[in-house]
């Protein structure tokens, strides 16, 4: 429906969008209601079309009064069915990430024409056919924390619906649907492995050789690296600005620079916009590194790395400085964490833990160190 409106608002009026990146797009939203001028910009993450669906949502917003107060108002329209609530939800939350947009493709594509009083029973159904059968696309069973985060979104949309009262309750309660406990990834890369899987990426793919060296040393996200531009760059006090809106929870952080790449951040080319980039050589152009999953895997599977994802040189990266002497707040604060993760998700090595402990002189006075003596009965 929303491409549909899409198609015609081309015609209708002009989508104000301009492509930054890869998948990364600048909205510029102009309007006029009662005489004023109506504006708002915004960077978007995803598809073209999936842009252009976020352009006329604002746009939507600006004209309804209502909406730009942040008040809930009913649709226009009956909401019958899960995915009808789905799109309703996803108009009322606006911008979401690539990978989360999945999960939400997943459920609308599943059980977008359930009828909302049948939800309770065809989700519950759908769960136990999830932690059954494994996925088509990896052949495997999905992790328990999938499970959660679709359980988490067809929550949310339900709470949504009772808010707008368009359903009397959320049949998607907690206690029906409790939270599998999850078991957190945990993955580390001996040392020869992190020299092998250097020389790899050096050799085959030479654009993300720079990235993969301040991952491993910063703890930092995948989105956050592609996105840091030259304008975040403190050369004075050697650390990068991460800005607000741009992380998973929307607050910015500082990113320190490593000692070793204080050289290449003072030697980026000036025509690379970007902090980490590729070269193009037809059109002579420095591109932002974009979704370069395919180059990942290449050298993952040239450096025989099994079951390694960038994400993981996150947790190598927080482990790293600990081991170092960073205090784990400062490491909370660099890696943008609001919650405590470093003793959920993360921890020390364990060879350098046992070089942390510290014993007391002695246990009790009768011991004494040497050689043991046979007691006499």
């Amino acid at each position: 429906m929303l491409g549909a409106l899409c198609q015609r608002g081309k015609t209708a009026m002009g989508i104000n969008i301009k492509q930054k990146g890869r998948n990364l797009w600048f909205i510029d939203v102009r309007a006029r209601k009662d005489g004023k001028r109506l504006r708002q910009r915004e960077t978007f993450t995803g598809t073209k079309l999936q842009a252009e669906e976020r352009y006329l949502s604002i746009r939507a917003e600006l004209l309804d009064e209502q909406a730009r107060q942040g008040s809930l108002t009913l649709p226009r329209t009956p909401v019958r069915t899960f995915g009808e609530m789905l799109k309703l939800y996803l108009e009322k939350r606006g911008k979401i990430s690539r990978y989360h947009r999945y999960r939400y493709d997943k459920l609308y594509e599943e059980l977008g024409d359930v009828p909302l009083d049948q939800i309770g029973e065809r989700f519950e159904a759908y769960l136990k056919i999830l932690r059954k059968y494994p996925s088509k696309r990896t052949g495997k069973l999905l992790t328990d924390a999938t499970i959660n985060r679709q359980v988490e979104i067809a929550r949310a949309v339900m709470n949504l619906a009772v808010d707008l009262e368009i359903v009397d309750r959320n049949p998607i309660t907690k206690a029906r649907f409790p939270k599998y406990k999850e078991t957190p990834r945990d993955v580390v890369l001996s040392q020869e492995q992190i020299e092998r899987l250097v020389e790899v990426v050096q050799s085959e793919a030479a654009h993300l050789q720079a990235a993969l060296m301040f991952a491993l040393q910063v703890p930092c996200r995948r989105s956050e690296i592609v996105n840091m531009r030259r304008a975040d760059l403190d050369l004075i006090n050697n650390a990068i600005r991460v800005r607000n809106g741009t992380t998973k929870n929307d607050a910015g952080c500082w990113k320190p620079i490593p000692p070793d790449m204080t050289i290449y951040f003072r030697n980026l080319p000036k025509e690379s916009e970007y902090l980490f980039y590729r070269y193009e050589k037809k059109t002579g152009r420095y591109l932002p590194l974009g979704d370069f999953k395919k180059a990942w895997r290449s050298c993952l599977e040239k450096a025989t790395i099994e079951d390694f994802r960038f994400h993981d040189t996150r947790h190598m990266a927080a482990t790293a400085l600990l081991d170092n002497g960073t205090p784990e707040r400062i490491v909370q604060e660099v890696a943008g964490w609001k919650t405590d993760m470093l003793r959920t998700y993360y921890h020390r090595s364990g060879k350098t833990s046992l070089n942390l402990v510290r014993f007391a002189n002695r246990v009790h006075s009768g011991y004494t160190s040497g050689r043991a003596e046979a007691s006499t009965l």
